[in-house]
C-alpha cells in the first residue's frame, strides 16, 4: 500500500472508533437520565458502565461527560476521541455552562481544523475567558501552594516541585537551555571520535541522563560555579489586545464588560501554557514587552527585512508562535526556521513564508522534495513529490468544491 493509502485506511478505522465512542457516551446518558442503572441496584451510572463493561472509574467518569456533552450538543458527535473527552471535560465545568450554547459553533467546529495540540490550548484559553474568576483563582491557589521537596529513598533520589505557570515557565525556560547545551557538548564530543560517522545512537549519555545532568548543572551554577553567567532566560508570552487592557483596567480599580469566550482569545506562554492576565501584567512590568501584530490566521505580518536568513527578532518571533515543528503528526520542538518557498525559487526572508521546523524537517523536505504550503487559515499542508497530502487534512473537504 502507498503512504497516502495506509492514511486512508488509518482514517477509516478511526472514523469506526469515532461512531463506537460517540454511541457509548449517546447510551450512557439515556441510561443515566431513564434511571436503567437502577434496575440491578447500581448507584449509579458510572457503576453501571464498570460493571456492564469493565470500565476502571475515570474511564466510566469519561464517557458520562462525554453523554452529557453530546446530549446538549448533538453536532458533536463523530468528533474524534481526543478531542471529545477534551471538551466534554471543560462542559463539565459549571461555572461555564452559561457561556457552552454561545460557543457550539466555536468548540465544535474547531475541534475538525485543528491539530489536537492546538485544540487543547484553544479549550484552555476558551474557559479561562469563560471562566475567569476561576482561572484566577486556580493561578492564585498555584502560587500559593508551590513547594519543592527532595527524598532520598533507597538507592534513588527524588525531586518534586510544583509552583504556578508563570514560574513554570521560567523554569523550564532555563532548563531547556542548559538540556540543550549538554546535548551539543555530547554531540561534539563524538564527532571528535566518530568524525562523518556520528550519530544519537553513539552518544556518550541517554536523553534521559543528559536531562537529569542539565538539572545538576544548574543546581551547580546556584552554587556559584558560574556554568550559567552569560545565558539570560527569555521567556515569550503571547497576549492579546483586549485580555491585556482588560485587566490592566481592572488592576487600576476600573470595571469592563466581560470578556467574549466565543472570540479567541490569548494569555499564554509560547508553549500554549494558559496565563492569568495578573501574572502578565507584572511581567510586563518588570520585564521586556515585544509587541507582535497577528493577521487574522496567526500569521505574524510582515516585518519588511530583506536576508538570506531567519535570524535575530524575526526568528524569535517565529519560534514562539510556534508550539512545534510545522511537518505533519511532529511535535518536537522547532529550533530553525525554514523557508516554506525556498530561498532559491525567490522564496522571501518574510515572515509569512517562514516555517518554524525542526531539524529532521528542514532537511526532508528539501531532499526528498515535499512542498508545504499554509492556507488562509493558517494551517500547513504537506504534499509527497506524487502530489499527494500527507496528514489527515488530505480528508478535508476543499473549500468552495
Amino acid at each position: 500500500m502507498s503512504p497516502a493509502q495506509l492514511e486512508a485506511l488509518a482514517r477509516e478505522l478511526d472514523g469506526v472508533r469515532r461512531a463506537a465512542e460517540s454511541a457509548l457516551a449517546t447510551l450512557v446518558a439515556r441510561v443515566e437520565e431513564s434511571g436503567a442503572f437502577r434496575r440491578d441496584g447500581h448507584r449509579g451510572v458510572r457503576a453501571w458502565g464498570m460493571a456492564a463493561c469493565n470500565w476502571s472509574l475515570p474511564e466510566a467518569a469519561r464517557f458520562v461527560k462525554a453523554g452529557h456533552l453530546l446530549a446538549r450538543f448533538p453536532s458533536a458527535t463523530g468528533m474524534g476521541v481526543a478531542q471529545l473527552h477534551a471538551l466534554a471535560a471543560v462542559a463539565a465545568n459549571p461555572r461555564v455552562s452559561p457561556h457552552l450554547d454561545a460557543g457550539e459553533a466555536l468548540l465544535v467546529g474547531q475541534a475538525g481544523l485543528l491539530d489536537f495540540s492546538d485544540y487543547a490550548c484553544l479549550l484552555r484559553a476558551w474557559e479561562a475567558a469563560a471562566d475567569p474568576d476561576g482561572a484566577h483563582l486556580d493561578h492564585e491557589r498555584a502560587h500559593r501552594e508551590r513547594e519543592a521537596t527532595l527524598s532520598q529513598v533507597g538507592a534513588k533520589a527524588f525531586l518534586n516541585a510544583q509552583g504556578g505557570a508563570v514560574a513554570g515557565a521560567q523554569v523550564k525556560e532555563v532548563f531547556e537551555a542548559v538540556v540543550h547545551a549538554v546535548f551539543l557538548a555530547d554531540w561534539e564530543a563524538g564527532v571528535a571520535v566518530h568524525g562523518e560517522a556520528m550519530s544519537v545512537a553513539l552518544m556518550a549519555r541517554t536523553e534521559r541522563q543528559r536531562r537529569f545532568d542539565a538539572m545538576m548543572a544548574v543546581f551547580a551554577a546556584a552554587a556559584g560555579s558560574g556554568a550559567l553567567a552569560n545565558f539570560e532566560p527569555t521567556v515569550n508570552i503571547l497576549v492579546d489586545q483586549a485580555t491585556f487592557e482588560q485587566a490592566l483596567v481592572k488592576a487600576l480599580g476600573g470595571t469592563t464588560e466581560p470578556l467574549d469566550p466565543s472570540v479567541p482569545h490569548r494569555c499564554e506562554t509560547a508553549d500554549g501554557v494558559q496565563l492569568d492576565p495578573f501574572d502578565v501584567l507584572v511581567a510586563a512590568a518588570v520585564g521586556h514587552v515585544r509587541r507582535v501584530v497577528l493577521d487574522s490566521a496567526g500569521v505574524v505580518i510582515d516585518l519588511g527585512r530583506t536576508q538570506r536568513l531567519f535570524t535575530g527578532p524575526l526568528r524569535e518571533i517565529l519560534l514562539a508562535l510556534a508550539r512545534h515543528c510545522f511537518g505533519p503528526g511532529c511535535h518536537h520542538p522547532p529550533r530553525q526556521v525554514d523557508h516554506v518557498l525556498p530561498y532559491s525559487h525567490a522564496g522571501p526572508t518574510a515572515a509569512w513564508n517562514g516555517g518554524p521546523a525542526c531539524g529532521h524537517h528542514n532537511r526532508w523536505r528539501a531532499r526528498h522534495g515535499y512542498t508545504t504550503i499554509r492556507d488562509q487559515h493558517g494551517h500547513w499542508h504537506h504534499d509527497r513529490p506524487d502530489g499527494t497530502e500527507v496528514g489527515w487534512r488530505a480528508a478535508m473537504p476543499v473549500a468552495g468544491a
